[in-house]
């Protein structure tokens, strides 16, 4: 109790400050920042100036190191890791005979946003900011849908990704105004068919990523009990998720509520291995199923990310070597193409064993954990900075703040089991 009070007094007292309030400032422009750049230079392409992939680049240096200035303080462990990381990668740069700049970029940053998340740990500040983010999203969704003639007048989806270089002419079947390639399901609607074909991007300009957010806010906020908008963030994640008509983001946030009761009870060590296991499991689906015929569903996926894995030369798998195979729609095939097995189990263990405050910040850990071992089945997308800033800065937070005790329903029912026992 008294070491509660003590860190509540000195969060308090350091609030005051000035640096503080600066860091506060910087974590809430940041992480904005992330969510909503590219729907920023969207708008530039349509209206002011072509843009390119260049100005994507520099946009994400810009906020992603500002938030490493925030993170700094006295500790050693942000620059610790990153020097670690740095001399592997560079390591395995020598012996592929080339350079990888996004890898090293899709594991900086989240390091940086964990770190200023545990930095800061101010729940009522990850509370604003999880709020703030959904309802930029939800208006600019409801925009989307409702006026998207007028959305498409300011905000040439289609044109900025061609602009980047990111979708060709052929991708688009030679459009050149419009929404994202994927911004149309071609298949009737999983969520809400009356909704139409019509899949919402909001700030995220592809409904990938808005997918991925609904299940970020809808942990936080499943999360978050003592908070008083924690219905209203649960509510417009499950919106956002019906706007975009992203089936994992349904599924995972099914799968997320049915095991919260028991993730504080799981071991790490069973954690640390999963991702390992399904990756067996990929391999040997792969060897039997060959090189059938995919569809665009879940067990589709699977199928793709089991012949991506098994197709892997040995040396590709262990980082020495290179490959030019497309491994976007496989996180896990994506993870050992970019960082090596031996890579890829270090991460992963890391992001497991980071210490932990409180229980409820474990809880809020085995959430993500149970996310991000679902998506890397289907697709890369979580290395974007358009979700993952606001993920790790909610991440390190509920690593380091303090929580109210609330015991979950296996706990009440083992407590009133022992109460009987001992009548």
């Amino acid at each position: 109790m008294a070491a509660a009070q003590s860190v509540r007094i000195d969060v308090e007292d350091a609030a005051l400050s000035p640096s503080t309030q600066l860091v506060r400032f910087v974590a809430i422009a940041t992480v904005l920042g992330t969510l909503t750049f590219n729907l920023f230079l969207c708008f530039v392409n349509t209206r002011i100036m072509p843009m390119s992939d260049s100005h994507v680049m520099l946009m994400e240096v810009v906020l992603t190191g500002g938030a490493f200035l925030a993170a700094l303080d006295r500790r050693s462990g942000l620059p610790l890791f990153l020097a670690i990381f740095g001399s592997y990668m560079l390591l395995l740069f020598a012996l592929r005979h080339q350079t990888d700049l996004k890898a090293i970029r899709d594991i900086v940053s989240p390091a940086i946003f964990f770190t200023l998340g545990r930095r800061l740990r101010d729940n009522k500040l990850a509370d604003g900011l999880a709020l703030a983010a959904g309802l930029v999203t939800l208006f600019v969704a409801l925009f989307e849908y409702f006026m998207l003639d007028v959305y498409l007048e300011w905000f040439n989806v289609l044109g900025y990704y061609l602009s980047r270089g990111a979708v060709s002419l052929q991708d688009s079947h030679g459009a050149t105004t419009g929404l994202f390639i994927s911004g149309t399901r071609p298949e009737p609607r999983t969520i809400l068919p009356f909704l139409g074909q019509h899949r919402v991007s909001s700030v995220f300009l592809e409904p990938v990523s808005m997918g991925n957010f609904g299940v970020i806010l809808y942990s936080w906020g499943l999360l978050r009990s003592e908070c008083r908008s924690r219905w209203l963030m649960i509510a417009i994640a499950l919106a956002l998720i019906a706007l975009a008509d992203a089936r994992f983001g349904l599924y995972t946030c099914v799968l997320i509520t049915m095991l919260k009761p028991i993730s504080r009870l799981t071991p790490k060590l069973i954690w640390i291995v999963a991702p390992f296991l399904l990756l067996a499991i990929f391999a040997l689906y792969g060897l039997v199923v060959g090189y059938d015929d995919t569809d665009n569903g879940i067990a589709g996926r699977f199928t793709v990310t089991a012949i991506i894995l098994t197709n892997l030369p040995a040396a590709v798998i262990f980082g020495a070597e290179a490959t030019d195979v497309f491994t976007a729609d496989s996180g896990y095939a994506y993870t050992l193409t970019k960082f090596g097995l031996f890579g890829f189990i270090g991460l992963w263990t890391t992001f497991v064993l980071l210490p932990v405050a409180h229980a409820r910040g474990w809880t809020f850990r085995s959430m993500m954990i149970i996310y991000l071992l679902l998506i890397m089945i289907i697709s890369n997308s979580f290395y974007s900075v358009k979700t993952g800033g606001l993920m790790w800065f909610l991440t390190g937070v509920a690593s380091a703040a303090s929580f109210t005790d609330r015991p979950g329903w296996l706990e009440r029912m083992a407590a009133r089991f022992q109460g009987q026992a001992r009548r």
